[in-house]
C-alpha cells in the first residue's frame, strides 16, 4: 500500500480484520483481547478515518459491506 490516509493505524486494521474473520464484535473482541466497546469504536474511527462504511450492524448480525469486502 503506497498511502495510507491520515488517522488510520495498525491497530484499526487488526481490528476490522478481527471483526471481518469472525463477523460479530463480541467474539472478535475476545480474539484481540480487548472489551467489544473498545472494538466498536475503534472500527468507527477506522470508518471514519476511510470516510466509508466497512461494516453493516443489526442487533444480531454483522456483515461487510462492499467497500469492506
Amino acid at each position: 500500500m503506497d498511502h495510507v490516509p491520515p488517522g488510520v493505524e495498525l491497530r484499526h486494521l487488526r481490528g476490522f480484520l478481527a471483526v471481518a474473520d469472525e463477523l460479530n464484535f463480541t467474539h472478535a473482541a475476545a480474539v484481540l483481547r480487548v472489551g467489544q466497546p473498545a472494538l466498536t469504536r475503534t472500527v468507527r474511527a477506522l470508518e471514519d478515518a476511510l470516510g466509508t462504511r466497512l461494516l453493516e450492524r443489526t442487533t444480531r448480525r454483522v456483515a461487510l459491506t462492499e467497500a469492506g469486502s
